[in-house]
């Protein structure tokens, strides 16, 4: 069931439909939402709805130990079994095919050929954000960040919530159960804002994502020593559009359709080309997966008295890198990353140290910097893209030796990348005022217009170019 198809959006409205008449009767209403998420779960693959249980099962059972046994020993080894088993789980299905693979080649240096069909392990959709998200219940409870555990059933839903199911945002535990709790009330209001975000994604996704990937980065990647050097450097600046536009997008979605039956999901990107440092990137690219890292990660080892901040920040972003991907690609995105951010944290040290007052930009100067910026993470962004180390040099060297002058882009390839950049720098109160005038029109004929667009979108979207970050 595609996201972006005419069959998901019938099933939204079944959705709705249902949390509306019962909306008076929030357990009714719970356990509808919970079979229905099970349901479009097992839409992709029911085979893996036994592994979406394990991670409830044992998240909940290991939250249940912290927050009723009065020993501090027990607690520790109930978060910590159920961190190392749900790590686990994601460790053999996401990485273990990048380890056969590793063997196969080292083997393969001392004359060993052949590959076993039986070893290959198939990765689960959504299996990275299910498993992060199922671990933040032991552990805000084991950090008081949650003060009570829920029900089973609540737990479930709160796994298996199908909006941001499968490619987030990732939801905390301490942000969502009590919202299971508190039952809110539908509104009009909320419909329509649902609507308009709703939206909004579709056009993000089908109308520039899916376009700038079928007609100029899919290209670019599959053939670069076909293309000119000055289409491969606009092929890596449109699919650093492309991937925002594409998870943007799919967080538009799932935001809307969740705020239209009374929940509320977190922000999850702030204009992330605006900033103008690789760590302010961080803080507005995919903000609850990078907050989860920084509030569960480096808090946890920012103490050890062997490391120091630069170290920490290098493990940090070594483990966003794999989290993207198993390759020596993602490991070497991670590096950059963490080693760029520990250059800056290093040069803001020295300047306060001088005792100089952090850098502050404006106008042209400010200009610049987001260029600057912007092209460190559109050209780190061929880690990401490629399939690998090889493949990352192979379009390096396509750049650096090109044989043609031509430029293939075509009206629509270039009036999306060209609608990509209007709405990321656009001034963010223009959309704001769009948005506030929109859900003033009158309700009837703004769902009619709005549904319209919906059903028109979803019937001229592709399944030629799935979400991105569905592979993660």
């Amino acid at each position: 069931m595609a996201i972006t198809s005419l069959s998901y959006f019938i099933f939204a409205l079944f959705a709705l439909i249902g949390c509306a008449t019962l909306q008076h009767h929030n357990e009714h209403k719970k356990s509808f939402l919970l079979l229905i998420s099970y349901y479009f779960y097992m839409t992709f693959d029911w085979r893996f709805s036994a592994l979406l249980l394990a991670l409830t099962g044992m998240n909940y059972i290991a939250g249940h130990i912290i927050i009723t046994h009065p020993r501090m020993a027990v607690r520790k080894l109930a978060l910590a079994g159920a961190i190392g088993f749900s790590l686990l789980i994601l460790f053999h299905f996401k990485y273990s095919n990048f380890f056969i693979d590793s063997l196969y080649d080292f083997l393969h240096m001392f004359g060993v050929s052949g590959r076993s069909p039986f070893v290959d392990v198939i990765l689960p959709i959504g299996i990275s954000f299910m498993t992060f998200q199922a671990i933040t219940y032991p552990l805000d409870l084991y950090q008081q960040r949650l003060t009570k555990s829920c029900t089973i059933k609540d737990f479930a839903l709160f796994m298996a919530f199908f909006p941001q199911l499968l490619s987030g945002p990732i939801v905390r535990a301490s942000y969502f159960m009590p919202q299971l709790e508190s039952n809110k009330k539908l509104s009009g209001q909320a419909m329509m804002e649902g609507l308009t975000l709703i939206v909004r994604g579709l056009i993000k996704k089908i109308m520039i994502a899916d376009i700038l990937a079928l007609h100029i980065v899919d290209p670019a990647f599959s053939e670069p020593s076909e293309f000119s050097s000055l289409f491969l450097v606009i092929a890596l600046f449109a699919y650093s559009f492309q991937v925002y536009m594409d998870l943007s997008g799919y967080t538009d979605i799932a935001i809307g359709v969740a705020k239209m039956m009374g929940f509320k999901l977190p922000i999850n990107f702030n204009r992330p080309y605006m900033a103008t440092s690789v760590a302010n990137f961080w803080q507005r690219w995919h903000i609850t997966m990078s907050s989860f890292f920084r509030d569960y990660l480096y808090e946890a080892i920012k103490n050890w008295h062997w490391s120091n901040i630069y170290f920490n920040l290098l493990l940090v972003f070594v483990a966003i890198g794999i989290w993207h991907g198993a390759g020596w690609n993602f490991v070497l995105y991670g590096v950059i990353h963490g080693s760029l951010v520990g250059i800056e944290h290093y040069r803001s040290l020295i300047r306060e140290r001088r005792g100089l007052p952090p850098l502050i930009f404006r106008g042209i100067t400010l200009a610049v910097r987001i260029l600057q910026v912007f092209t460190i993470i559109t050209l780190t962004r061929l880690l990401f893209r490629a399939e690998d180390l090889a493949a990352s040099w192979h379009y390096l060297h396509a750049i650096a030796n090109a044989t043609t002058s031509d430029l293939p882009i075509s009206p629509i390839a270039g009036g999306a990348l060209f609608l990509a950049a209007l709405l990321h720098f656009t001034p963010v109160r223009w959309r704001d005022r769009l948005m506030q005038t929109a859900v003033r029109i009158p309700e009837y004929g703004y769902a009619t217009v709005t549904v319209t667009l919906i059903y028109l979108m979803a019937a001229l979207g592709s399944d030629k170019a799935a979400f991105i970050y569905f592979q993660f």
